[in-house]
């Protein structure tokens, strides 16, 4: 018998016992839309991780190094680390480490008044070098950046986030405005882009940028480092790089076994990849639970199939006595289980989009298109069509026509 035909007959069938067809659906729909929604949920998850992930740290080809060991709690400061982390020992790891391309300096504080006119805040003060921007893939938005001269001379200039700009200069442009930080007087002379928000969901646009040395000796009073950052020349071996300043820095400290470092070193690739890895699993088990859902709508096909073949016994025993043979009657019904759960793979897709519209919207995350995840349901409703309808086709390919006529 031709395909079309028996594709027409299956169509008929499937209108005719349209409750049937729809609880047979069911079971798909909900497994294809699960599968669709986690997954392109996880995948913007995973994404916004990273994005917050790397707002925070800049770049991931980069060694952090800041003082006080596994002893250190919170974000280092000037006032909660112990001033272990010198000037020095950033200058030794520029210029005796093979594998550090480039060092960028770091004194935080918070905590400290921020003035300008009537207005008034208390966002992070930070002291950096003047290749901050290289190393953190930063950018300036307007003005410019301190130059390495600038923070040669101990100028006292300052490069503000968003945040300090809609707090300290409402309606203004901030730059070639004074500032006054902890009373001494800075000049404004750029505005940063901005960041975003970090993984814990804080603002990273809160900040007042000064160069380094005009921290340490004009702010702060302070000789130590509250963090170094170290940019490796290849990526792919920061590993080593990290062995090497820690080998370095131990070395610098007269550091001996079983004696303690007096400074942690993070790796970012490594930390980023540990995250990557946790949310991978995590995705797999949401995964895992969706084709189940899919498994067990595959199994109400084959169950509520299998019911129609002994409630359609006369249909068959009518098609077989008019020259039907046993392959038709398997096509059939082979074709009716592949059209409901295609059917059902398009709506639970369709269905799959629309609820991660509203997940996305719902938890903040950015709406990116995957579409493998529904391409995939597809193709995987097809084949839980064929594997689960594969029974009952048989089942009816087997049944005696005269003792169905009889029935």
């Amino acid at each position: 018998m031709k395909a079309g035909k028996l594709v027409g007959q299956a169509a008929r069938s499937m209108r005719r016992y349209r409750l049937r067809t729809a609880l047979m659906m069911l079971g798909i729909v909900v497994g294809i839309a699960s599968l669709a929604i986690l997954t392109s949920i996880g995948e913007a998850t995973r994404r916004e991780t990273m994005q917050r992930f790397k707002n925070m740290i800049g770049t991931f080809d980069t060694v952090m190094v800041r003082p006080g060991g596994g002893r250190s709690r919170g974000m280092p400061t000037l006032v909660n680390v112990p001033p272990t982390l010198k000037f020095e020992d950033a200058n030794a790891i520029a210029s005796e480490l093979p594998e550090i391309k480039a060092v960028a300096e770091m004194q935080t504080a918070f905590d400290v008044d921020v003035k300008y006119r009537d207005h008034a805040a208390s966002p992070a003060v930070i002291g950096v070098s003047a290749n901050w921007l290289e190393l953190r893939s930063d950018a300036v938005a307007e003005g410019s950046f301190f130059s390495d001269q600038q923070d040669a001379a101990l100028a006292r200039v300052a490069v503000i986030g968003p945040d300090v700009r809609e707090t300290l200069f409402p309606g203004e442009d901030p730059v070639g405005k004074t500032l006054r930080v902890a009373d001494v007087p800075f000049q404004v002379i750029g505005l940063l882009q901005s960041r975003g928000a970090g993984p814990a969901g804080g603002s990273l646009d809160n900040l007042i940028l000064i160069p380094v040395s005009t921290a340490s000796r004009r702010l702060f009073n302070r000789d130590f480092l509250t963090m170094v950052i170290a940019q490796v020349k290849d990526p792919e071996r920061s590993t080593e790089a990290t062995y090497q300043v820690a080998a370095l820095l131990r070395e610098r400290h007269h550091i001996r076994p079983p004696a303690l470092d007096d400074f942690t070193i993070t790796n970012p690739a490594a930390t980023m990849a540990q995250v990557s890895r946790a949310g991978g699993t995590l995705s797999k088990i949401l995964i895992g639970v969706a084709i189940m859902a899919l498994l067990i709508g595959g199994v109400v096909i084959m169950g509520l199939m299998s019911i129609a073949v002994s409630e359609r016994r006369k249909e068959i025993g009518v098609r077989r006595s008019v020259g039907a043979a046993r392959g038709d009657i398997v096509l059939q019904f082979l074709f009716e289980s592949v059209f409901v759960a295609l059917l059902g793979g398009i709506a639970g897709a369709a269905i799959g989009w629309g609820g991660m519209q509203v997940a996305t919207r719902w938890q903040k995350l950015p709406q990116i298109l995957v579409w493998q995840p529904f391409a995939a349901a597809i193709v995987l409703s097809v084949g839980i069509g064929v594997v689960f309808g594969i029974y009952p086709a048989w089942k009816a390919s087997r049944i005696d026509p005269i003792q169905a006529l009889r029935s």
